[in-house]
């Protein structure tokens, strides 16, 4: 085991991937076909207008993934949010933040083995859609205990696959709308700027859902200690992974809306990318979208169930949560082994007795508090702590994504956010009891307030 990490000298892990490993390993995170899963309802929610709806949540990403960037670079170990919190603002917000995207990143392995197996069930019915779960969970896991090595090598062949489709079906439906389906047009306001339609607070809704398919640009920062160059290519892979998948989210969700007009007409608003596939390309373009769908389930799989490991590898490393367990790797190949099977055995279960719309708004709850809090951390630790005064680089720019963040934030559904606030309670409760009523300082504060 190495122990690059200057920050932590407890254990650590092999330092094996590249600029264009990590910018893959985002694109598999953030999944090029990740409006399959959100298309009817957001489009709905958005009043026809989802395109302009991505490039909103763009904007509070782009911000965002710069902040992660920065923070990176001065702290380039793994743990991402949790770590970056701790160190910008202090351990408290770092165990808020943390605990908070615990619900973003072990739910995201959930969600992907849900949406696969519902699809891989549909492609073949003889197979139940448990044994579906059961597989991609099974497999994913696999993969995750072996390395990231290997994790980086599947990626870079199924994601291939993934951008093949996606193009496929992008030029699917540039062919349709020149022989005259939907809009019969290449060029039309109407998916970005419909003024029939047009409302400010469904518009910020739609937002806030398309949310989901953004996250997992972040996990790119949780690879940091099994990056080559962590200072200098953890902030460019996230801000690429973010431009590249946000540009494909667009032509996506612009397309479709002009192949099929009528957002309301979907003869099931789940499956509503595949009902135009379909339009667009007849069966064998639906088809191939549907398959892509599946192998979506193995990649982003993969991404997000590391992504978990690895922040929960951290927690417990500086003694947040039990170290024995979640601070073991293993012997031969240097992962975060136990994590790794936990998040499997969550997912496969969570899959199973779980829905998708409320696991997707929660997914949003945490990931966008994580957000936020990473985006202060910038604030705080070079603005303020550092004194480093670059006006756009270290205050407005975070700021900007912060405030963005928190405005879809509060947009999420009173159901999520109930639910979501319940969560943050259960974690107040373990820090009290893990502390004895705060007259106890975890190591990991000890720790901090030496330093200080």
């Amino acid at each position: 085991m190495n122990t690059t990490d200057t920050d932590h000298p407890g254990p650590s892990m092999k330092r094996v991937l590249t600029l264009r490993d990590l910018w893959i390993y985002g694109i598999a995170f953030m999944l090029p076909i990740a409006p399959a899963y959100i298309y009817g309802f957001a489009s709905d929610k958005s009043g026809g207008m989802l395109a302009s709806a991505y490039l909103l949540a763009l904007a509070a990403m782009i911000f965002t993934a710069m902040s992660y960037g920065h923070m990176s670079s001065a702290f380039p170990s793994a743990g991402s949010t949790f770590s970056y919190a701790e160190k910008g603002i202090n351990p408290y917000a770092g165990f808020f933040a943390g605990w908070l995207m615990m619900l973003d990143y072990v739910l995201c392995p959930l969600i992907v083995f849900m949406a696969g197996a519902t699809y891989g069930n549909a492609l073949i019915p003889e197979i139940p859609y448990w044994a579906w779960v059961m597989v991609i969970g099974i497999t994913v896991t696999a993969v995750n205990v072996r390395g990231v090595d290997l994790a980086a090598k599947t990626n870079l062949i199924l994601v291939g696959f993934m951008f093949l489709v996606v193009l496929f079906f992008i030029f699917m439906c540039i062919r349709a709308l020149l022989s005259g389906t939907g809009e019969a047009t290449l060029w039309s306001m109407t998916p970005i700027y419909n003024p029939a339609k047009f409302e400010w607070d469904a518009l910020v809704s739609g937002a806030a859902i398309t949310c989901l398919s953004y996250m997992g640009f972040d996990s790119i920062s949780t690879m940091a200690e099994e990056a080559v160059n962590p200072r200098r290519d953890i902030g460019r892979a996230t801000v690429l992974a973010c431009l590249t998948c946000g540009l494909i989210y667009f032509l996506q969700s612009y397309l479709s809306q002009l192949v099929w007009p009528d957002y309301t007409s979907f003869k099931d608003p789940d499956a509503a990318l595949f009902e135009i596939a379909g339009a667009a390309g007849g069966a064998v373009t639906a088809a191939l979208y549907t398959i892509a769908v599946v192998v979506a389930s193995f990649t982003c799989g993969i991404a997000s169930q590391s992504s978990a490991a690895r922040l929960l590898f951290s927690m417990g490393r500086d003694h947040f949560i039990p170290a024995p367990f979640f601070a073991h790797l293993h012997p031969v190949y240097d992962t975060p082994s136990f994590n790794v099977i936990l998040m499997g055995v969550i997912g496969m279960a969570g899959a199973i007795v779980l829905n998708i719309p409320l696991v997707a708004e929660l997914i949003n709850f945490g990931g966008l508090f994580g957000f936020i809090c990473v985006n202060a951390a910038v604030i705080r630790y070079y603005y303020v702590k550092r004194q480093e005064h670059r006006l756009f680089r270290y205050l407005l720019f975070p700021l900007t994504g912060a405030v963005v963040c928190l405005y879809l934030w509060i947009h999420l559904s009173p159901l999520c956010l109930t639910v979501g606030l319940l969560w943050t309670a259960a974690g107040l409760l373990h820090l009290v009891i893990s502390t004895r009523g705060f007259r106890e300082k975890p190591p990991v504060l000890q720790a901090y307030h030496a330093r200080s």
